[in-house]
């Protein structure tokens, strides 16, 4: 563009000064050993002018040779542009209506455009269940392309083959990107493939706000990671000791509670959960407390069921509630209070758990044929979403 510029100033020039110097006799003298050249002013402008031009007609042909011989498809000049636009952008299309294989087979005719390295990494995202296929597609982009996308993609694709080699490509990253949230849980999830738990909970204090819902989600992970280690080579006991021996403000921690109380139930310790859950949920109202509670397993939870109940009172028109009183009952063995709960959970809502939750009290009291019809309407309902979502 600024070439072409330059001659419409040329020519401007001319057409405004060349009048100027039709009568001026001025001459330009080449002279050699043998030869001596004489030309008029006009007609050595005008050469100079050719011989500018050609040397632009030579330099534009030189880089098109240049690139034909390696590899580039944009030795036919605009009708190969226009060729690798149309394809790129079916690729792009294609992708985003679901459509890969066409995605795949003309974002290919794309590649050696000019696109900024987009192209290479939207092939890389088609080939990412081969991430050998995938980097090498990134390596083709040029180095002077914007890096910022196609590093975090490379440190996505070498999350699953090389957690520590994705974390060294996204330490590389400047600052300012490593704020993102898209590069926090790139690092969280390489910290999380190498169990390095501690640094992920240095990691999410320091990004809280950047995560947003996602922090509660990874501070679980990192303490049910911490925890279960501790859990799986010391025992129980050392479990419970380092929950004695949190900080007040470690305590009351909402993803530290979660994590404590599921790992008291996986090591069998459901008494000591119940009291550990019923005093946590006295303090907030999380939705994660009452999946904790349907899986409590022991003979007598009276003081779920008490707590539970208390809920009700104040929230009649709750489910959620009835349901939870329906699943501690059942897992008493207390089928006729489950019964009467899980019907009026699924009064206020139809839920498919509840109603597994039903077809399963209805067996316990040998009523099969109601049960099967329950677990038929089930199967058939899960077979009609399978069917819409395709």
């Amino acid at each position: 563009m600024i070439k072409f510029i330059l001659v419409l100033l040329l020519l401007f020039a001319a057409l405004l000064l060349g009048h100027n110097l039709i009568g001026y006799e001025g001459r330009v003298v080449i002279a050699t050993e043998s030869t001596v050249i004489e030309l008029t002013l006009i007609s050595s402008l005008i050469i100079a002018f050719i011989v500018i031009i050609l040397f632009w007609l030579l330099e534009w042909s030189v880089k098109k040779i240049i690139r034909s011989l390696s590899g580039s498809k944009n030795w036919l000049g605009a009708l190969s542009s226009r060729q690798q636009n149309k394809a790129f952008y079916t690729a792009l299309n294609a992708y985003l209506i679901g459509d890969t294989e066409a995605a795949k087979n003309n974002i290919e005719k794309s590649f050696g455009g000019d696109y900024n390295g987009t192209n290479y990494l939207l092939a890389s995202e088609l080939h990412k269940d081969k991430p050998e296929k995938a980097l090498r597609l990134l390596s083709y982009c040029d180095e002077d392309k914007p890096a910022l996308y196609l590093t975090i993609k490379r440190a996505q694709l070498l999350l699953n083959t090389s957690p520590k080699a994705a974390l060294q490509t996204l330490d590389a990253l400047p600052n300012k990107a490593q704020q993102t949230p898209i590069v926090v849980n790139a690092k969280l999830a390489a910290l999380a493939k190498q169990d390095r738990w501690l640094e992920i909970k240095d990691l999410i204090t320091q990004h809280k706000k950047n995560l947003g819902d996602t922090y509660i989600e990874w501070a679980q992970r990192a303490t049910h990671g911490e925890f279960a280690e501790i859990a799986s080579k010391s025992g129980a006991n050392a479990l419970k000791e380092k929950w004695a021996n949190l900080s007040r403000a470690a305590k009351k921690d909402l993803a530290n509670q979660l994590c404590y109380i599921q790992l008291l139930m996986d090591q069998n310790l459901h008494q000591e959960a119940e009291t550990v859950l019923i005093d946590c949920a006295k303090k907030h109202t999380h939705a994660a407390f009452l999946g904790l509670f349907k899986q409590l397993q022991h003979a007598n939870p009276a003081a779920s069921i008490k707590f539970i109940e208390q809920k009700i009172k104040s929230q009649a028109d709750a489910p959620e509630y009835y349901s939870v009183l329906a699943h501690l009952a059942f897992n008493s063995k207390d089928y006729a209070l489950a019964q009467r709960a899980i019907n009026k959970a699924l009064e206020l809502r139809q839920n498919n758990e509840d109603v597994l939750l039903l077809a399963a009290i209805l067996e316990q009291q040998a009523c099969y044929d109601q049960a099967n019809v329950l677990y038929k309407k089930l199967l058939t309902h899960s077979s009609l979403s399978v069917d819409s979502r395709h």
